[in-house]
């Protein structure tokens, strides 16, 4: 047992257990996991329940196989069985809910912690505003890709609260994925003058393309790529903003410029291996989009004229060679 596990259990005993709890947080933040857990496990066995949602938030953000896909439910759910209105960890179970893929129960636990919101458990104040726990329920409805319901929730919320950078690039999203691109776009800038995103500056590019604005929507994209070493995980929305350069440049006339754009989004995909059924129609798109281009013979392929491919016939010759050599050497000795 480590001297900080020690140092913890003295402070338990002294009847000192947020200390406790304080001591075992430094232990994860040094990562010193084992004491980390076992600090949590004293203090659950002290019946301190905020240790309780503390191992849960462990498995569903830090632990790397979370507690074999756990996500820290069963912790959660020992904590409501204590305190069912415990606005907090309905939030948390939620969550654990959403990232095993059962998306309406997961919606169901945050129209709990709606409904329970104005009679929470005694001993905790929830670190969420009833306008926060609301706008989680939108933003898990946008990860589920249930946009209507969004855009039905985010117009509530428009109307219940004030609006925030938040609210106003959500709903310009949604907005956008309604076909309501210039409404969308009055959002999105108003967005965009608070925080400079992303996510703005891509439901913007989409709206403006789908208007069939292209210049402003190519400036749009343009603006994405400065951010893309910082999504690499999320392939979809990279695709996005780079093949719809591409055809920005299409529809302006600018095949020389669309070809840097195919390009790039061709050897992007082409380093994914197996690709999601949308992504993979988009790769075929700009692969056959390229083709078109160089047979007009207008376009000079820059990014591959350097490489030297052989024809078939010619790679045949050359291997054909290499085995002559290769057996004639054997037959001097040298195999």
């Amino acid at each position: 047992m480590s001297e900080y596990v020690e140092r913890a259990k003295t402070y338990i005993e002294e009847g000192n257990v947020e200390e406790a709890l304080k001591l075992a947080r430094k232990r994860h933040g040094k990562d010193d996991t084992d004491s980390y857990i076992n600090i949590l496990n004293l203090l659950i066995d002290n019946d301190y329940l905020p240790a309780l949602e503390e191992k849960g938030m462990y498995y569903q953000y830090y632990d790397p196989d979370h507690d074999d896909g756990d996500y820290g439910e069963k912790y959660f759910d020992e904590y409501l069985k204590k305190q069912p209105r415990s606005i907090n960890v309905l939030c948390d179970k939620a969550m654990s809910r959403f990232n095993k893929g059962e998306i309406d129960e997961s919606i169901a636990y945050m129209d709990k912690a709606v409904d329970k919101y104005k009679s929470y458990s005694s001993i905790e104040k929830p670190r969420l505003s009833k306008a926060d726990v609301i706008m989680a329920r939108i933003e898990l409805l946008i990860q589920a890709k249930r946009y209507e319901d969004a855009l039905k929730n985010l117009k509530q919320y428009e109307n219940n609260f004030a609006s925030t950078q938040k609210s106003d690039l959500y709903l310009g999203c949604m907005l956008q994925k309604n076909g309501e691109n210039r409404q969308a776009i009055e959002y999105l800038d108003k967005s965009i003058l608070e925080e400079d995103t992303l996510m703005a500056y891509n439901a913007k590019g989409d709206a403006l393309y789908e208007l069939k604005e292209y210049d402003d929507a190519l400036k749009c994209y343009n603006h994405c790529l400065q951010y893309e070493s910082k999504i690499d995980n999320d392939l979809e929305l990279k695709t996005n903003f780079n093949y719809k350069a591409a055809y920005c440049c299409v529809n302006l006339g600018n095949d020389a410029e669309a070809i840097k754009y195919l390009n790039k989004t061709i050897s992007m995909l082409n380093e994914h291996g197996r690709l999601p059924n949308d992504i993979e129609k988009i790769y075929q798109k700009c692969s056959f989009e390229k083709e078109r281009i160089m047979k007009t013979g207008e376009v000079e392929d820059k990014e591959f004229k350097q490489s030297k491919f052989f024809s078939a016939k010619t790679a045949i010759i050359a291997l054909i060679i290499i085995i002559i050599l290769y057996l004639i050497l054997i037959m001097n000795g040298y195999g």
